[in-house]
């Protein structure tokens, strides 16, 4: 018993313990926003005029905006402290998130507007937490525990703003709105306890010319890119229909998706915690068993009877989604060189947002194609579902024949210190 217990001690023991506070706190705020997918039913009542399309573009409309500007995050670091950058971006997000609350009734052009200065703060802030883990942990047993931990902080976060979310938009819609006054306290977090941050090397100059660039434009790098553009893009057709097919079935109301929002996060929380175990126990496999959970959840969701086997299939769900998402990141940092991993992520994960962006449009249109106009969000489900088991038969692919197994590198969760 005491061996275990100093096993897991061991588990949870990192450097650089004080630096996951600011990480964390900023993290939470990198993807609030997806916990208003509770209020898009809502939405879709208040402003008959706007297509569903439409209504779901407010939620999707931020992870467009945040493209350019998570691109421009790799960029910036190599001439602005990352601390800077947070904090322009968390005054991004103060703005735009508390525009709505300013009117009784804002115009829909409003709401457009709003998620458009979200999404920039969200663009300049989603890759700097990850970066600053790649930067500070180099251990790759380590870093992918402190990114399983990060997630994990992010989660546990998003799971409480869900629930905020919900009870506020009760009261009135724009009042979940509210939930952004807490920009403020990570304000003060982050200028208190995030260090300044080292300035990236730059990907072209004259001494080195373009050897920056090359270290960038892997073949590993453009496998990340293409597989996590198509399963983000899967992946917010859950945020995006779930509270509409609660509604279209009569399975409950608007705390209720934000309940299950909230369960989410709470799975991909606990993923996170032992994300190091996990990658350890599946190594070059890891992302099979997420996508896996995420094409069950789906179906699950799709053909429940009732809200009981919603909250089942939002719970697989959950997890599959917690291993998707760390290991983009985990992948993505060993896919390049050190010196230009910054890069990479803001890469990947703008090319993450992208696919958040489009997804209402390649969904609708897909579903429309093959169950015709007016298919319900249940039918959207099923089409997210099937793009998740095609991913998984490519990944096993990659994982089966393409993979270089066996690298000594490639062990992670665990040093072997803590395995004895």
């Amino acid at each position: 018993m005491k061996g275990l217990l100093g096993r897991m001690a061991g588990y949870f023991r990192v450097h650089h313990l004080l630096l996951l506070v600011p990480i964390g706190a900023f993290a939470v705020y990198d993807s609030v926003f997806s916990a208003f997918s509770s209020v898009l039913a809502v939405l879709w009542e208040t402003y008959p005029e706007v297509s569903r399309t439409g209504i779901q573009m407010v939620l999707a409309l931020p992870s467009l905006t945040s493209v350019p500007t998570t691109l421009l995050t790799g960029f910036l670091t190599s001439y602005v402290r990352k601390k800077t950058i947070a904090e322009i971006a968390l005054v991004f997000l103060l703005v735009g998130g508390l525009a709505p609350v300013a009117l009784p009734e804002p115009h829909i052009g409003l709401l457009f507007a709003s998620s458009a200065l979200i999404g920039v703060g969200q663009g300049l802030l989603h890759p700097l937490a990850s970066m600053l883990v790649c930067q500070y942990w180099e251990d790759k047993s380590e870093r992918s525990r402190v990114l399983g931990f990060k997630q994990a902080l992010n989660y546990l976060g998003a799971a409480i703003v869900s629930l905020l979310v919900g009870f506020l938009a009760l009261a009135q819609w724009n009042f979940a709105y509210l939930i952004y006054v807490g920009v403020v306290p990570v304000l003060v977090i982050s200028a208190a306890k995030m260090p300044r941050g080292d300035l990236e090397d730059h990907l072209v100059d004259r001494k080195h010319r373009a050897e920056g660039l090359h270290k960038l434009l892997t073949p590993a790098l453009a496998y990340a890119c293409l597989m996590f553009f198509a399963v983000s893009m899967f992946n917010f057709a859950f945020q995006s229909n779930i509270a509409m097919l609660i509604s279209e079935k009569g399975f409950g109301e608007v705390v209720d998706a934000a309940a299950i929002t909230a369960m989410l996060q709470i799975a991909s929380f606990v993923v996170g915690v032992f994300y190091g175990k996990i990658a350890k126990t599946f190594r070059d496999y890891v992302l099979l068993p997420g996508l896996a959970l995420q094409a069950i959840g789906f179906a699950a969701v799709a053909l429940a009877p009732d809200m009981a086997l919603v909250f089942v299939g939002s719970a697989l769900f959950g997890i599959g989604a917690g291993i998707q998402y760390v290991t983009t990141l985990y992948n993505t940092s060993k896919s390049v060189d050190q010196s230009v991993v910054s890069m990479a992520l803001s890469l990947v994960l703008a090319l993450t947002s992208l696919g958040f962006s489009v997804s209402p449009l390649v969904i609708e249109g897909v579903k429309g194609l093959l169950f015709g106009a007016g298919a319900g969000a249940d039918l959207s489900m099923v089409v997210a579902g099937a793009g998740c088991a095609v991913l998984f038969a490519i990944d096993f692919v990659r994982a089966r024949f393409f993979s270089r197994r066996g690298r000594p590198e490639d062990d992670v969760a665990f040093d072997d210190e803590l395995l004895a």
